[in-house]
């Protein structure tokens, strides 16, 4: 089972993805606002479109929150990211960020989540996806509108875990990642 969540995960984001074509915004919510954005090192980016879903896992709840910037590219080829959220739902609270690996069904009744944000998704040059890998983040779990939203005030690391068409030229093999209500 541990080895089928990760690739279960990497599906789910793929297409939610490739569907993401309508923003679930909120009533009264300007996608264009900085409301919903993150930050990979000094670059900042603010959310787009985004999409939630939920699906049961070996009987557990796995909620995914996958959010895309939009607008025209602005930071070269750093342009465009995308961040995805995966967590067992145990409502809202603070949850503990846990590296992929560990994130399982078995843990299921524990309040973990597992991060990915990519970045130069915007360009045609590359673009490289990051992973978090260990440490002891904590991540903030708000209800807004029916919708969760993950605020990690507290900067993590995120690692580099692979680069599609060359990746981001001179992207860090790691950054510090916060954001403030992604949904």
């Amino acid at each position: 089972m541990k080895k089928i969540i990760p690739s279960l995960s990497l599906f789910f984001a793929m297409l939610l993805g490739a569907s993401c074509s309508k923003s679930d915004k909120g009533p009264g919510t300007d996608p264009g606002s900085s409301e919903a954005s993150w930050k990979m090192g000094t670059y900042a980016y603010t959310r787009g479109t985004s999409n939630q879903s939920s699906s049961i896992i070996g009987g557990a709840n796995l909620h995914i929150v996958y959010a895309t910037t939009s607008g025209a590219p602005t930071q070269g080829v750093f342009s465009g990211s995308a961040v995805t959220v995966k967590f067992f739902d145990q409502g809202p609270g603070e949850y503990t960020i846990v590296a992929e690996s560990a994130f399982s069904s078995a843990n299921a009744v524990n309040k973990i989540m597992s991060i990915d944000c990519a970045i130069g998704t915007a360009v045609s040059t590359g673009s490289t996806l990051y992973t978090y890998a260990s440490g002891t983040g904590k991540a903030k779990v708000t209800k807004v509108d029916n919708q969760y939203r993950i605020t990690i005030d507290n900067g993590i690391t995120l690692n580099k875990k692979l680069d599609v068409n060359g990746g981001v030229a001179g992207a860090l093999t790691s950054y510090s990642f916060t954001c403030k209500s992604i949904f």
